[in-house]
């Protein structure tokens, strides 16, 4: 079920506010998924979807987060998290070129993965998918990239990238190996027969921060290091996919205060200003490209109000739906629920427009097979 949360012009705030109660009192109903026997996983809704199209007025934050735990409270919608078993994809299932250095170095993290769909010709259209793990930890090669898999049975050639965590380098670092990722496939794509005119770029928590920090400066020649290699290559990108992604690195809890403290080199909460820097939110102008974020409302990594925020700047900077959020409620920090079929299936509806903004894409369909994994890195 989806509520616009339109512009709220010409009206009083205490009218807003009971709207907007009104609304979201009426539409928080969670589904439980179906168990599936098969390989063949079902698309059936089970979530809550909304999605911030307008300029609806921050005051409001407040009361919508109250509405919201009040709701939750009445639930009995239990969620799974991620297990810390440690799982890799099994990559001998597609075609592959792998281990591909983007950057004038023999650093191993600053190489990708190029994987092949299963349907389609070239050349293939790009998705750039970039591992969380809170900046210090992850691999390209995770399991946890099981749900962007499932978009090369779509069509889509998915491309992994790794990058210097913050153990070895602090920000911008991290920015700048992604920005030299995306240069690199931009300079290669005829060499791999991949199509780059369109590029979306997707991640989950710290990888959904470098996917939006891309988006947040392109253009901006003075976030890029060019001595990483292809520098007459544009590092913009055209579209991002943020599962429970970081817009704020100042704003987070728990664990997520040390990842990013890790990721600065320095405390956070006493350089609150040049930490801003880092972040997205930060960067938002009339030029943002669209963005499809999904967030659990019980995350205690990333509060799911940095998104709430962030997609109302990115609409009213914009003047336009550039971004677009779902909400799972109770859903925890890397909940398996938020990385469903259902919503990898409407993340690529999102992804679609992009790519094929004048025709439908000729290789979707609503059956989605299982990504096999391994205990053992390939």
């Amino acid at each position: 079920m989806s509520v616009l949360i339109q512009k709220l012009r010409g009206v009083s705030r205490l009218r807003k506010i009971l709207l907007v109660t009104s609304l979201f009192l009426s539409i928080f109903t969670v589904i439980p998924s179906q168990a599936q026997e098969s390989n063949e996983v079902n698309t059936s809704p089970t979530t809550t979807n909304i999605t911030i199209s307008g300029n609806a007025n921050s005051d409001l934050l407040n009361q919508f987060t109250t509405i919201l735990k009040e709701k939750e409270e009445k639930s009995f919608v239990e969620v799974e998290t991620d297990s810390g078993d440690p799982q890799f994809i099994k990559l001998n299932q597609f075609k592959t070129y792998l281990n591909l250095p983007y950057a004038n170095t023999k650093n191993p993290r600053q190489q990708l993965d190029i994987i092949y769909p299963s349907v389609g010709n070239a050349p293939y259209k790009v998705i750039v998918n970039f591992h969380g793990g809170g900046w210090i930890s992850g691999s390209r090669k995770s399991a946890n990239h099981s749900a962007v898999m499932l978009a090369t049975q779509q069509g889509y050639a998915v491309i992994n990238v790794g990058y210097r965590l913050a153990t070895e380098e602090t920000w911008p670092a991290q920015l700048h190996d992604a920005k030299a990722a995306i240069r690199f496939i931009r300079a290669n794509a005829r060499k791999y027969r991949l199509n780059t005119n369109n590029i979306v770029v997707w991640g989950n928590s710290a990888g959904g921060h470098i996917a939006s920090m891309l988006a947040a400066t392109n253009g901006m020649k003075d976030m890029e290091d060019l001595t990483l290699g292809y520098e007459k290559y544009s590092s913009d990108v055209q579209g991002v996919v943020s599962f429970y992604g970081i817009s704020d690195v100042t704003h987070l809890r728990n664990e997520g205060v040390n990842y990013a403290n890790a990721l600065l080199g320095f405390n956070v909460q006493e350089n609150p200003d040049k930490a801003r820097l880092a972040s997205p939110i930060e960067y938002v102008s009339e030029n943002f490209p669209p963005i499809f974020i999904i967030h659990g409302t019980n995350d205690q990594v990333v509060p799911f109000e940095q998104s709430v925020k962030f997609a109302e700047k990115i609409n009213a900077v914009t003047g336009k739906n550039q971004a677009h959020l779902k909400l799972l409620i109770k859903g925890k920090h890397g909940d398996k629920n938020i990385k469903s079929v259902e919503n990898v299936d409407e993340s690529l509806n999102f992804v679609d427009k992009i790519m094929y903004p004048e025709r439908k894409n000729p290789y979707r369909t609503k059956r989605y097979k299982e990504i096999k994994t391994t205990t053992e890195v390939e």
